[in-house]
């Protein structure tokens, strides 16, 4: 974690870069950010992207208290009739998602 300014506010920005899980979980994966009590606004951003055969990976994340929980989709592109963008399976390893997570709060 790194903590990159302060706010004329008070308020803490901070950076922290993470890596998915080795087993995912239907729901997402959580990311604690320490430094914070309170995330007022955060972003997520992808630095190396999951690449397995057949799919093209996206992710949604969404904050309270001092965690953001990211979730991760999939969809089939070589399929005949690709289907709608569904969550990735339990227990997939997407250690290979690497993730920069910038919030701010306090």
């Amino acid at each position: 974690m790194t903590l990159i300014a302060q706010t004329a506010d008070g308020r803490k920005i901070v950076k922290k870069e993470v890596s998915g899980p080795t087993s995912y979980s239907s729901g997402g994966f959580t990311v604690r950010i320490d430094e914070l009590v309170r995330i007022d606004e955060a972003d997520v951003r992808v630095k190396t992207n999951i690449k397995l055969t057949d799919n093209v990976h996206i992710i949604d994340y969404d904050y309270s208290g001092n965690e953001v929980t990211v979730k991760v989709y999939r969809i089939n592109v070589t399929a005949s009739s690709p289907s709608a963008w569904s969550e990735v399976p339990d227990g997939t390893d997407i250690s290979a998602l690497k993730l920069e997570v910038v919030a701010v709060g306090s």
